[in-house]
């Protein structure tokens, strides 16, 4: 009989203040078993990851030394070996690099998983490597670590189509952030690779000095392996689930997808010692998702024993998802596994430590993770476009060193306050997050996409142009990006180009006129800079000519006026804000004025004004984001969004200028009653 396919669910409903208690999931496994029909004796199976039809494992250091240095070929639905184990072997680059002496001799081999652009490409990872030691000339080039003595190191495993040999033909140390907090622990370290749909490859590490699980991420670039330095893995943002101190180690990974186009995806966690599952959504717009589990194994249906017996010491270190289904593996842990014993028909496998193979069905749950997180609170507004009535897309100005999303929905409303939800990005280009964007426009003819600007370049990088879409307004993903006209670069030593403003009109199909604003200040003027954007050609041809705007200067002894900090057209009108600030918590002060006409069609599209005048004057804030006024709004003409620093942001619906009329008409409240005609004063003893 197949038990596999077996599972036992348990609902157990605890109330409690929050979140809700998730019920525990209850599986039976079965016994992996070799070409004989024999459980294994002593595998110490690691990682698990499902390969072309079928499950793959190895194992440990701890292994039985002839199970070491081995792969395990799995049959999904009976846990039975395909093939004997295939020997992992070096090659000779490999025996001849700083590592190679660690390597011959047993390397502690901790987890599995398969390059998705390459299939013949599987990665592994070594952990306990506290008896070996680099040569003086290594150590000098690899003792950086950040975390153990001996290196954390990344294995390419060679393998042919049919999977009938396999050898490592690469080797990459891995240094961890410096502020990860990893520490010198051999025996704690990465148990845990996956790879998600971006060539992202994220690393699971048991615990740091703080006693606390973390996961890492670099990305598997086309040179991945060519190069011979440290691979620089970066923390990759994921809150953990409550935890307290008594350790909760993560003991394998794999990538889950999202059936929400756009979504990133999610992964799965091996918790061991909680017997739990952890499902991080990788918007990192909730907390995880945490699956309690009991494992369970058949016995011999005699009636000396329960049908299925409990079994406490199951140590899972194996998570591999296909379709809808998830597989788990565990490593017997050698000084517990034998807590098990109970009946006698599954003694012997508990004593020879023999690995189960579980299997169960994804939860939907798992998928409905993320939530609208709506706030009344707003960050800084350092750009903004109109996405329809009532709904506006805000940019923010967040760092590179800054975690966080740097999109959101504000949406307002005629009777309350407006409510800000964060938008996270699916696939940055490169996995780099955007660097400081200050500027977004609609694409006219577009619905939901736009463009989104960062202000420039810093030390050679960034300085980009994004297209990205909107999708069921929960999450962006970039469609494209492009650099944008930078001549100055910003530096420790320079401030260079910092574009604060954005516009967009349509020329025809596919062809738009970009217009992007230059801040100025620093006793420089701002300046305007045109471009060409082809959709269907994939390009932007940026004019070489910048032309300096003629603002108002209602203080000629303020120097650091920036002239633009953001951009709004208004039919062929080309509005811009200029703003001052004294600090972080200010004070600002802006102005809003007229400073160019556009017409998309014309040879020189955009004509300055030769002089104008202030029409809006907002003391107080630093106005950074312009937009289309809301029809929610009667007698508003112009929306504006304020970036002020460390006292958040503010939006606000204006009236139009003196002397015009606004935009969004305001409709009486009733219609106008005929006039009453005057009644002529009575005059005594005069007939009318």
């Amino acid at each position: 009989m197949n038990l596999l396919v077996k599972s036992l669910y348990c609902f157990a409903f605890i109330a409690i203040y929050t979140p809700a208690v998730n019920a525990s999931q209850a599986l039976t496994g079965q016994w992996i078993m070799d070409l004989q029909g024999q459980s294994l004796a002593d595998p110490q199976t690691s990682g698990l990851t499902w390969w072309n039809g079928e499950l793959l494992s190895l194992g440990d250091q701890s292994a039985a030394p002839d199970l070491r240095m081995k792969i395990f070929r799995l049959a999904p639905d009976t846990g039975r070996f395909i093939t004997a184990p295939i020997p992992i072997t070096l090659s000779d680059e490999v025996r001849k690099s700083c590592f190679g002496d660690y390597l011959a001799n047993s390397p502690d081999l901790e987890a599995l998983t398969w390059d998705r652009i390459d299939p013949q490409t599987l990665i592994t990872v070594t952990e306990d490597a506290s008896r070996a030691q680099l040569s003086p000339a290594c150590a000098r080039k690899f003792s950086q670590t950040n975390s153990t003595s001996y290196p954390t190191l990344l294995l390419k495993i060679s393998i042919d189509a049919a999977l009938t040999r396999a050898q490592i033909t690469a080797v990459r140390p891995v240094q961890f952030p410096a502020d990860a907090n990893v520490g010198n622990l051999p025996n704690d370290g990465i148990e845990g690779l996956a790879i998600d749909d971006h060539q992202n490859l994220y690393l699971g590490l048991e615990k740091n000095m703080a006693g606390l699980p973390a996961i890492f991420k670099t990305r598997l670039t086309p040179d991945f392996w060519t190069r011979d330095n440290f691979i620089k893995v970066i923390d990759a943002n994921l809150s953990l689930p409550d935890l307290d101190d008594r350790g909760h180690p993560i003991n394998d990974l794999d990538f889950m997808p999202s059936p929400v186009p756009g979504h990133p995806g999610y992964l799965i966690a091996a918790a061991r010692n909680d017997d739990e599952l952890w499902v991080f959504d990788l918007t990192n717009r909730v907390r995880p998702f945490v699956q309690p589990l009991q494992f369970f194994v058949g016995t011999d249906n005699s009636g000396l024993c329960p049908v299925y017996e409990r079994v406490v010491q199951t140590a899972l270190e194996g998570v591999a998802v296909h379709g809808q289904t998830l597989y788990l593996a565990n490593d017997p842990w050698k000084q517990h596994y034998p807590d098990n014993v109970q009946c006698e028909v599954n003694t012997q496998h508990f004593l020879k430590m023999a690995p189960l193979l579980f299997q169960m069905p994804i939860d939907p749950r798992w998928f409905t993770l993320s939530r609208s997180q709506t706030t009344p609170s707003l960050p800084g507004i350092s750009g903004m476009a109109q996405i329809d009535t009532d709904r506006y897309l805000v940019v923010q100005d967040k760092k590179i060193s800054n975690p966080g999303e740097r999109l959101g929905v504000l949406q307002v409303f005629a009777d309350k306050a407006p409510r800000y939800q964060p938008i996270p990005v699916s696939n940055w280009p490169e996995d780099q997050m955007s660097n400081d964007l200050e500027s977004a426009c609609a694409l006219p003819g577009r619905p939901n996409e736009f463009l989104i600007a960062e202000s420039g370049s810093w030390q050679g990088e960034f300085g980009r142009l994004f297209h990205i879409q909107l999708l069921q307004t929960s999450y962006a993903r970039v469609l494209a990006s492009y650099p944008m006209p930078v001549l100055s670069d910003n530096n420790p030593q320079q401030q260079g180009d910092q574009f604060e403003g954005l516009v967009c009109a349509q020329k025809a199909a596919n062809r738009y006129l970009l217009v992007l604003g230059e801040r100025g200040g620093e006793q420089r003027r701002g300046s305007l800079v045109h471009g060409d954007f082809d959709i269907a050609a994939g390009q932007i041809l940026w004019s070489p000519q910048r032309l300096a705007v003629v603002p108002p200067v209602p203080d000629h002894n303020e120097p650091f006026q920036r002239d633009i900090a953001d951009l709004y057209l208004e039919s062929n009108v080309l509005w811009a804000s200029a703003v001052r600030e004294a600090g972080a918590a200010g004070p600002f002060s802006s102005f809003i004025y007229q400073v160019a006409l556009v017409d998309p069609q014309a040879i020189e599209p955009v004509r300055l004004l030769a002089a104008s005048r202030i029409f809006w004057q907002l003391d107080g804030l630093k106005i950074e984001g312009l937009a289309a006024p809301s029809p929610l709004l009667p007698g508003s003409s112009l929306s504006v969004g304020s970036e002020d620093e460390k006292l958040g942001g503010i939006w606000r619906s204006l009236f139009a200028p003196a002397g015009q009329r606004p935009q969004i008409p305001v409709v009486p409240a009733h219609p106008l009653a005929e006039p009453v005609k005057p009644v002529e004063s009575a005059k005594t003893g005069v007939k009318p």
